[in-house]
């Protein structure tokens, strides 16, 4: 067998042993999300409603503030009432985050309500049409009880509970997330 015979052969049989990408593999955004948070060490009980899967439809917004050298970490629920902060320990403000797009507007998490078991979404929390149209971070979502975000600028609207869908445009930027638990590790990235 020639050379030439032996590469093409262990060439077609290496492709056919490598895995193909799955469906959902595009499903998630091409830009880059990390965030890993202990909710057991905060006890934020405004994450605690929006990572619990017995309470599907809530979800919160998570994004950063710096204050002078402190870092804390913001969560905001879509059912109302004032953000509530965690202040960051040493060690996590040391670890590197990237909540979506833009720390400050952040991610969008929680477990929507239409199917069952209960899916976790994480969201970037930028409109993801005015943000194509104009590469500017500068359009935060406004999330209501009903798990409806809608953009302030273009008015499009997306379910928060069906994968982010927008009737009128490009859907939400998903991002992979994981939870142990209410009182456990929430993990995004992409």
């Amino acid at each position: 067998m020639t050379r030439y015979k032996l590469t093409f052969i262990l060439t077609a049989l290496l492709l056919l042993f490598t895995p193909s990408c799955s469906k959902d593999s595009f499903d998630f955004s091409p830009y880059h999300a990390y965030f890993v948070f202990d909710n057991s060490i905060h006890q934020n009980s405004v994450l605690q409603s929006a990572v619990n899967p017995l309470s599907p439809g809530v979800f919160c917004r998570i994004y950063e503030v710096t204050e002078g050298k402190t870092v804390y970490i913001y969560f905001e629920s879509n059912q109302g009432g004032e953000p509530k902060p965690a202040k960051l320990t040493a060690d996590e403000a040391k670890r590197s985050r990237m909540l979506g797009l833009y720390n400050k507007t952040g991610i969008i998490v929680g477990y929507g309500n239409l199917s069952s078991p209960a899916v976790l979404y994480a969201y970037d929390s930028q409109c993801p049409n005015c943000y194509r149209e104009t590469n500017m971070m500068a359009y935060k979502l406004n999330m209501s009880a009903n798990g409806i975000a809608t953009c302030p600028k273009c008015k499009r609207k997306y379910d928060l509970n069906n994968n982010g869908l927008c009737a009128n445009g490009r859907k939400l930027d998903k991002y992979r997330a994981n939870c142990t638990g209410q009182l456990g590790i929430l993990s995004i990235n992409n």
